[in-house]
């Protein structure tokens, strides 16, 4: 994979919380900030008193849906396109080959770091940890880190210094050095994974008001607060987002926006806002949130025409799933599509699958949604490669 050591080390000592040649500018944000909670299913979280406060300066995204359960397949699809058939919490690991969101920010030079509360410290790669709670109830667990399921992270040594702490987050706030893309997950209190809704919402509250208030950023900053899964498995994993933040034109507080959505929008918002490639996964396709798509001119939005016989509550098969019998080898990327960005595959992910075996993949580019119910990927030679 390219890296870019040398253009972390520059953002490293000069910092990125003001306009400079180390800022990549978005068409419309400049930062996106991620903040995850656990496990609420739609319709408790959206009259929430909290959450309904939040409301007031955002946008709701009404049609917001999870991929499985429980907890870390979404995770690991929100940073990678795929959850290549992920269907427990268990320790997983995937090779330098699978590349993430990381690989497509540093080719564009958009600085990024995650920010998890109660790591013990800065890429730390055990499974869990006690912090700041004092309950013994694993504060920091691994499973809510998705970037430490990547060889194409942890073998790295700059990319793994870039997952840190929350205190870390507040120092970088408080200097205005705070990166271009962040991923945010709070300790499993805070989450609510072992507290309740009320809690989590509060602590959502009070957490987001100093990154909500005027010149909290000097640039154009977009803040997403979700949700890994829903509650109920018999439900559509339908969950609460909200956009919040400077980003969002004073029209657009207050207001709702219907389109569907899955935790794959993130890795298209992306694209489509700073013009990056894409991973030849499930990003190409997945829905980008309207308030980009309606600037940047991005028109493919529409709903998975196999939406209504979904169930987003079971896996599909994949190298990562606890059943041996529907394991299956990691799935080739796509590099004969185009993303929401405008571009190709990135570069160096079609050189590292470059070669044998045969050229099959799953990722169309349809926006289709699977699952291991009705709708299993379907493995296919795309338009361009022999069988």
């Amino acid at each position: 994979m390219q890296r870019f050591i040398s253009s972390l080390l520059v953002v490293a000592c000069v910092g990125i919380g003001s306009v400079s040649a180390e800022l990549t500018r978005g068409k419309v944000f400049d930062r996106f900030i991620t903040i995850w909670l656990e496990n609420q299913d739609y319709a408790k979280v959206v009259v929430d008193s909290s959450i309904a406060d939040l409301k007031r300066q955002g946008i709701l995204l009404t049609r917001y849906y999870a991929h499985t359960h429980p907890s870390q397949p979404n995770y690991l699809a929100a940073i990678a396109g795929d959850y290549f058939g992920n269907n427990h919490d268990d320790w997983v690991r995937l090779p330098e080959n699978v590349a993430t969101v990381v690989d497509l920010l540093e080719d564009k030079n958009v600085t990024w770091s995650g920010y998890f509360e109660d790591v013990p410290g800065p890429g730390y790669m055990g499974n869990a940890s006690d912090g700041s709670t004092g309950t013994d109830g694993w504060d920091y667990v691994r499973k809510h880190n998705p970037f430490v399921t990547y060889d194409s992270v942890t073998n790295e040594g700059e990319r793994l210094l870039r997952l840190e702490s929350f205190d870390d987050f507040q120092r970088a706030f408080a200097a205005k050095q705070v990166p271009q893309f962040v991923f945010m997950t709070p300790n499993m209190m805070n989450d609510g994974h072992n507290t309740t809704l009320d809690f989590a919402t509060k602590w959502s509250h009070k957490f987001l008001q100093p990154l909500l208030a005027d010149k909290a950023f000097n640039e154009r900053t977009l803040i997403s607060l979700t949700y890994d899964e829903s509650e109920t498995y018999t439900e559509p994993n339908h969950i609460v987002t909200l956009l919040l933040g400077n980003a969002i034109p004073p029209a657009l507080k207050g207001t709702q926006d219907d389109t569907f959505y899955t935790h794959y929008s993130m890795l298209s918002t992306l694209q489509a806002n700073w013009g990056l490639h894409h991973l030849g996964r499930y990003d190409v396709g997945a829905n980008v949130f309207k308030l980009v798509a309606d600037k940047v001119g991005y028109t493919a939005n529409k709903d998975p025409e196999n939406l209504p016989t979904v169930n987003n509550s079971a896996s599909y098969p994949g190298i990562l799933h606890d059943d041996p019998a529907v394991r299956l080898p990691i799935p080739v990327p796509n590099t004969k599509l185009v993303g929401a960005g405008g571009l190709g595959i990135l570069p160096a992910i079609e050189a590292a699958w470059s070669g044998p075996p045969t050229y099959l993949t799953p990722y169309d580019g349809s926006g289709r949604v699977f699952d291991g119910d009705r709708n299993p990927p379907v493995y296919n030679t795309p338009q361009g490669f022999s069988s």
